[in-house]
């Protein structure tokens, strides 16, 4: 075997891979918020719109909240919104403002569950593991 033998492992895109981690982090971070918004206010219950409009979304750089809750209330006056946590960096959150959501989702012991934030979570967790969000946000 010839001693002089040299291997080059060219990096760079491993490189750029790393340089850019934090800024396309947030962005995939934000586009699946934004898409589990869009994905549950498509499968909310619609009797007067009120919980379909109080699916808000909330990031480090925005908080869609109290549009939200005026939206919802704007549709239902006599609806009570729960307040929601701040994300921090690279975090997002979304789903519904108003109080009754939570029994719409899982149910109660005299009613039947009408899921539609856990459809919308599924839905974004699968484009996110099959790399659809990645190629959509980074590859262009």
């Amino acid at each position: 075997m010839p001693s002089d033998l040299n291997w080059n492992l060219d990096t760079s895109e491993l490189d750029r891979i790393i340089r850019d981690a934090d800024t396309n982090t947030d962005k995939i971070v934000r586009k699946l918020a934004f898409d589990g918004e869009r994905y549950a206010k498509e499968e909310a219950a619609v009797e007067t719109s009120a919980m379909r409009n109080s699916v808000y979304v909330v990031t480090s750089k925005e908080d869609h909240y109290q549009q939200a809750a005026q939206d919802a209330k704007s549709k239902n006056p006599g609806v009570q919104t729960e307040p929601h946590p701040t994300p921090g960096e690279g975090e997002a959150r979304f789903g519904p403002c108003v109080d009754y959501a939570i029994h719409q989702e899982f149910g109660t012991s005299k009613m039947a569950a009408h899921p539609f934030v856990t459809p919308a979570v599924e839905k974004i967790r699968k484009e996110f593991e099959d790399g659809t969000t990645y190629r959509e946000m980074v590859e262009k």
